[in-house]
């Protein structure tokens, strides 16, 4: 590889880079320490980038071209390498995948890009990004969710998901709408949440109001009943306290009914 110095200006971020944009606070806190670093010790390793026209396409070292950038370096060291495009993206995804600590979402993507880079070749991802081969296919299949249930992974909010969870939406039919399982299940634990995605899978239910009656009956069996939602007779919902009020001539049938779930609950 040649290296050399090129005006900063020449250089812009590749279209086969998977981060070309910084998403958060954490991101740009981060090239702040990069640009801190730099400052300090100097860039030690320099862009890869490959001549496109009068221009420099990077290949990798966003980061650190992004950290120079902050700096306000006139200049930056770079390897010029002559390489295809199929060649640089692969260089592009396996440095993304060494140096950056991604996300969930960016992990996902770029395993599917890599892995189809090699031609579906598992062993040849396996080596270049050193992982294991069931979390290589746990992460190909996650692949197969949309990018809205994708990006719950990362979120930082109560919509939440983890990967295991999400594993389990990949069983679901496909026409099923994932994000509303996820929606009428928000309240659950992750365990249950696995649960009751296993539960409706397995009485292969489609539509994703089945999931409300699997919800309640697995919060009541682990005696966790969650009344966030309204029950099938609004009339007995108190909404601005969120509490059941329950009509008295219904009341012993709803305290048989419950009792036949469990018999943990202490009833007041």
């Amino acid at each position: 590889m040649d290296v050399k110095e090129l005006l900063s200006d020449t250089l812009f971020v590749s279209e086969l880079n998977v981060r070309k944009t910084l998403t958060s606070d954490e991101d740009e806190t981060g090239i702040s320490d990069l640009a801190n670093d730099i400052r300090i010790n100097g860039l030690i390793n320099p862009l890869t980038v490959r001549k496109q026209d009068d221009k420099y396409e990077i290949i990798a070292g966003q980061r650190r071209f992004l950290a120079c950038q902050m700096l306000n370096k006139k200049t930056i060291p770079c390897n010029i390498v002559n390489v295809s495009t199929q060649k640089a993206e692969e260089i592009s995804l396996v440095e993304n995948v060494q140096r950056n600590q991604m996300t969930n979402y960016d992990k996902i993507k770029t395993y599917n890009k890599l892995y189809n880079v090699y031609n579906k070749d598992l062993e040849k991802v396996i080596n270049a990004v050193h992982i294991s081969r069931p979390t290589l296919n746990k992460y190909l299949k996650l692949n197969t969710l949309s990018d809205d249930v994708i990006r719950l992974l990362d979120s930082n909010t109560d919509d939440k998901i983890t990967i295991n969870v999400a594993v389990e939406l990949t069983k679901l039919p496909s026409e099923t709408n994932k994000m509303e399982i996820i929606k009428h299940i928000q309240s659950l634990t992750s365990t249950q949440k696995i649960s009751a995605v296993k539960e409706f899978v397995k009485n292969e239910h489609n539509n994703a109001d089945d999931i409300i009656e699997i919800k309640e009956d697995i919060a009541i069996r682990e005696n966790k009943i969650d009344f966030d939602l309204a029950p099938p007779f609004p009339y007995v919902y108190d909404a601005d306290n969120k509490r059941i009020r329950i009509p008295e001539e219904l009341y012993l049938d709803v305290v048989s009914l419950i009792k036949s779930k469990t018999d943990d609950i202490e009833y007041v």
